[in-house]
């Protein structure tokens, strides 16, 4: 069992209050560092991004491969941008990954901002072409561009599974936590900032190129009534989700649980205090909300 420091990672876009609030931080405030990567072993495209243990020492030193999934809590004071990420087809074509990625979103927690009530864009509406798309993205019509998306309420407790190429953006307000696939392959169509910065090209095609950047947006149309359908996820009692990628689940500890770890497992202490150990001890653990933890069965 290793527990981690917390890992907070610098983003375009203004938010962390809810997680500032989770550590215990005061005053708890929006900025710059909206996103906690968990446990870990993908960095970032600044090169940050890699957890470190209670002990100091980065968790990459502990693990004998890279963790096949990144965990993260976000919260979002301003809207994310418009972006997509490359399927596994596409990052290999473009990025020389042998991962897209492809994530889901679990909300948390959500508030109101300037008036505005909690939503996700995710989606193409039907009848848009990749060259009314480039178009829009050329004018730089940001307006236009949301027109194109689904806008969709979200309250907590909802999950969606977004597969890569899906166009979508976090609105304001939103407190959620991702498990995806381990890379940070991001590509947007709004070269400025929620900061009101310049985005530089590479922050916006990630460095292959305009055409590589319009040819990872899928751009198959759909109804919102097939948007929910095919992206929304109900839960199967304690598993919020579960495919071929990762699987999550929410865990309410209100009595002694025995919960398996298999090979490991990644948790987060949502809510606390509680108490655990691990098998092979005789000692109680405290595990305080914020706390963040690799589980492995097989040792490290």
């Amino acid at each position: 069992m290793l527990e981690m420091k917390e890992n907070r990672v610098y983003r375009p876009f203004l938010g962390g209050k809810m997680l500032d609030e989770l550590s215990g931080t005061e005053p708890a405030s929006d900025g710059h560092y909206p996103e906690r990567w968990i446990c870990s072993t993908t960095a970032a495209s600044d090169g940050t991004g890699i957890s470190v243990t209670t002990d100091g020492k980065l968790l990459t030193e502990y693990v004998k491969e890279p963790l096949p999934v990144l965990v993260k809590l976000l919260d979002s004071y301003s809207r994310l941008m418009i972006q997509v990420h490359p399927d596994d087809a596409r990052a290999a074509k473009y990025f020389h990954s042998d991962k897209g990625k492809a994530e889901s979103w679990h909300i948390l927690g959500t508030r109101t901002i300037h008036g505005e009530e909690p939503y996700v864009y995710l989606g193409f509406k039907k009848g848009i072409t990749k060259e009314k798309w480039r178009l829009l993205y050329e004018k730089q019509d940001v307006k236009g561009m949301e027109e194109c998306l689904h806008k969709i309420p979200v309250k907590s407790g909802d999950t969606f599974f977004v597969p890569g190429g899906v166009p979508h953006a976090m609105g304001r307000g939103v407190y959620f936590a991702e498990v995806q696939q381990p890379t940070d392959i991001t590509l947007r169509t709004e070269r400025i900032s929620p900061a009101k910065e310049l985005l530089p090209d590479e922050s916006l095609h990630g460095g292959a190129g305009w055409d590589a950047l319009f040819d990872c947006f899928d751009y198959d149309g759909y109804s919102l009534e097939e948007i929910m359908q095919r992206y929304y996820v109900l839960p199967e009692g304690e598993i919020v989700i579960r495919n071929q990628y990762f699987t999550m689940e929410k865990i309410h500890c209100l009595r002694k649980r025995v919960v398996k770890s298999g090979n490991w497992k990644i948790a987060v202490v949502i809510d606390g205090p509680g108490k655990g150990k691990e098998y092979y001890l005789t000692e109680d653990t405290e595990f305080l909300a914020g706390q963040t933890i690799l589980l492995c069965s097989q040792g490290i």
